[in-house]
């Protein structure tokens, strides 16, 4: 939900910690200046004097508004005990007013482990709050805090068999330290924000940005060695609220904050403004960074956290990004940009759908780009309290469920900037769990904690074979009408193919180069998470994780549901699942050559002999292999400029594409693309400079390529 305090930078969370930030001589203040101090210093985000002066006025005089206030800066700056009695003030003082104290006091039950108290009260707060406006939102979050509070002592009940705890005091202090960003297996950076300056954030006109430190693994413990920065080309100093490499660590995207303006004699602030900037690493020098332009940047939206992956189809790179743009299921939402790197632009931002995304807000999303999941904190999901950690498998949008962590990975409050190292052994996160190392109350600030998985998380090889079935009338089709410009290749006889070659008295053609895909899921529901080839004796490996389910799809040219499901629910051991062979229909993906196919110099329009030549050959074949998706591509000899030909080569593949589909083949089946002269077959020209008629009649050719099939492009995450 667009909760209508929750400011727009990191500071959504360094607001929430309890500042050291000036002590004020309260009894010399008259109720109407305490009040409107408070009012002025919650509405700048600094929640921990506005507490101060309203308490000062609640307690002096019975204003139902200014202690629904005066909770909200309780909550806001993590003092769950003092926000849960104001609330309880607040909903008594006028309940059919402040029916909303009663949902907020229900949440800060919550952090108590109060649970079946809780559940009480979200039930009365659902009953009370029928018919408001923004009802809908709350019945959502509702429904999720109820199954919360079921579930949430079952968790606690049944922790996780991990090592859990914080790093020492070379790293935690009693400032804030959070996000940490894996460098490698045995160095992370991280940031560090003073707690006195939160209140200085909000007498300013600019926001604060975070000091980063780097810590390394050393003498079996961690330990804060420096500052971090990435030395970035005229540059001093980023001043990043929130950053992430890509994959492949050579760009750091990261956001920059500007506070909002004060409103024209008013002493509200717009809201504060973030945007997504990038550098990139060009020959081991950071270049000066720039920002994304404003199809990411939009006007009138602020994007606080950033996470990078690469999509499954292209391997372009994806950004993920936390921001509150319209279109948005709840307040803050994770969204994902492509960049396509062919055009050179970002497009569209789009929402990552229902299974990230709740009533609620998301945040700190951190995604796996070896294992595809995404992990993310978010308060609107079922949670022990606050904000909880929860992982998702997928990309862009399309994703499983979203499964929470569980405890003790998650606790009663605040839990988020989960992050996996490289070997996927350790994770760090922040939290203000009780415990924390902290000057001031007990959950104001957060410290970084490690998961150890080195002894208790394991993956499970899986392995089977994929062999080609027999199919008379697919091979007489191609052999009839195509032909291969490809040079044989020989399949090598090890020992392992020799030996099973034979199976039940039958030989099998075991496929190299077979593409097999891995899904998490079943059958209905499925989200990608891999893909391989066969190797020469048509074996494909994966590694999967215990206790989920998962599908293998191949690429049969016939059928869609060519596809095995597994299991590795209750496998304790990382021992190799080896599965059964599958059998294929297959059509080579190599390219084959249009038999007949001939034009006259210049001239792309398809005559009436060449029209049923492609109906016996191209409609004939995908009406039989319905699964197939293909390039047809053109070719030319060398008469003529290459822009020409290029030209010329574009037109005769998109005259044969659309004759094709008018002859009822699906155009998301068949592109077509044309090379001119780039890719000859044969010499032009002989050495000796003479022409080569042969050779020029090779290279001008219709080939026909297999390139994927449509259950292959159906599953795959479409942007």
């Amino acid at each position: 939900m667009k909760y209508k305090y929750l400011i727009s930078s990191l500071v959504v969370c360094l607001g929430m910690a309890m500042s050291s930030f000036g002590q004020v001589d309260l009894s010399a203040l008259s109720t109407g200046k305490l009040k409107k101090s408070g009012s002025v210093a919650f509405n700048n985000g600094d929640y921990y004097m506005a507490a101060q002066y309203l308490e000062a006025y609640c307690k002096a005089k019975e204003d139902y508004k200014m202690m629904f206030t005066l909770a909200e800066s309780y909550r806001l700056s993590r003092n769950y005990r003092s926000a849960e009695y104001w609330y309880d003030k607040a909903y008594k003082a006028n309940p059919q007013k402040n029916t909303k104290a009663l949902f907020y006091y229900a949440t800060m039950i919550k952090t108590s482990e109060r649970y079946a108290e809780a559940k009480g009260h979200f039930k009365s707060f659902k009953k009370e709050y029928s018919g408001a406006k923004d009802f809908s939102t709350y019945s959502a979050l509702v429904k999720q805090q109820l199954i919360a509070c079921d579930s949430a002592p079952s968790y606690i009940a049944n922790p996780l068999n991990m090592g859990v705890g914080p790093l020492d005091n070379s790293t935690n202090t009693e400032q804030m330290e959070y996000m940490p960003i894996f460098l490698d297996n045995t160095s992370f950076a991280y940031a560090n924000m003073a707690v006195d300056s939160v209140g200085a954030n909000a007498s300013l006109d600019s926001l604060v940005a975070p000091k980063f430190f780097e810590a390394t693994f050393a003498n079996n413990r961690w330990m804060t060695k420096d500052d971090w920065n990435l030395n970035v080309q005229e540059t001093p100093s980023l001043n990043a609220t929130h950053g992430a490499f890509s994959p492949d660590m050579q760009r750091f995207y990261f956001v920059r904050c500007e506070k909002g303006k004060k409103k024209f004699l008013s002493a509200k602030r717009k809201p504060d403004v973030c945007k997504i900037y990038m550098t990139k690493n060009t020959f081991g020098t950071w270049q000066a960074p720039e920002a994304l332009p404003d199809v990411i940047n939009a006007k009138n939206t602020s994007n606080i956290q950033v996470a990078v992956g690469n999509e499954s189809k292209k391997n372009d790179e994806v950004l993920y990004f936390v921001s509150d743009r319209d279109g948005g299921r709840g307040g803050y939402d994770i969204w994902y940009s492509v960049f396509m790197s062919k055009k050179n632009e970002w497009r569209a931002p789009k929402n990552c759908g229902n299974k990230i995304n709740s009533a609620g807000d998301e945040f700190s999303p951190y995604y796996d780009a070896v294992t595809r999941q995404m992990y993310f904190a978010s308060d609107g999901w079922p949670g022990l309290g606050e904000m909880d950690i929860f992982k998702s498998s997928g990309e862009l949008g399309k994703w499983t469920p979203a499964e929470n962590m569980g405890y003790p990975i998650n606790s009663p409050y605040d839990d988020y900037y989960f992050a996996v190292s490289p070997n996927g052994k350790k994770a760090f996160f922040a939290t203000n769990r009780v415990g924390t190392t902290t000057g001031a109350q007990e959950t104001c600030c957060d410290d970084i904690y490690l998961v150890d998985y080195e002894d208790v998380k394991f993956d499970i090889p899986v392995t089977g074979r994929v062999y080609e079935m027999v199919d008379p009338k697919l091979d007489g089709l191609i052999s009839k009408n195509f032909e291969t410009t490809a040079d044989d290749t020989e399949i090598e006889l090890t020992d392992e193919y020799l030996d099973s070659v034979k199976v039940d008295n039958r030989e099998k053609k075991y496929l190299a180069g077979s593409r097999v895909a891995l899904y998490i899921g079943n059958s209905n529901e499925k989200v990608f998470i891999a893909s391989t080839e066969t190797d020469s004796a048509g074996r494909y490996f994966f590694t999967v994780e215990p206790n989920h389910q998962y599908i293998l799809q191949f690429e049969n040219v016939r059928s869609g549901s060519a596809y095995i499901p597994f299991s590795t629910r209750g496998i304790t051991e990382p021992d190799t699942l080896h599965l059964k062979d599958y059998g294929i229909n297959s059509i080579t993906k190599d390219a084959l050559v249009i038999k007949n196919i001939y034009y006259e110099y210049g001239k792309f329009r398809l005559k009436k002999e060449q029209k049923e030549i492609l109906d016996e050959s191209v409609v004939s074949l995908m009406k039989e292999a319905p699964e197939i998706v293909v390039e047809l591509g053109s070719h030319t000899d060398d008469r003529g400029g290459e822009s020409f030909n290029l030209k010329l080569s574009q037109k005769r593949a998109d005259e044969i594409v659309t004759y094709v589909i008018k002859r009822g083949i699906d155009k998301s089946r068949i592109i077509g693309k044309g090379y001119g002269y780039t890719v000859p077959v044969a010499p032009n020209k002989f050495d000796d400079g003479t022409d080569n008629p042969d050779g020029r009649a090779m290279n001008r050719r219709t080939e026909f390529k297999v390139i994927g099939t449509v259950s292959e492009y159906d599953n795959f995450i479409e942007d």
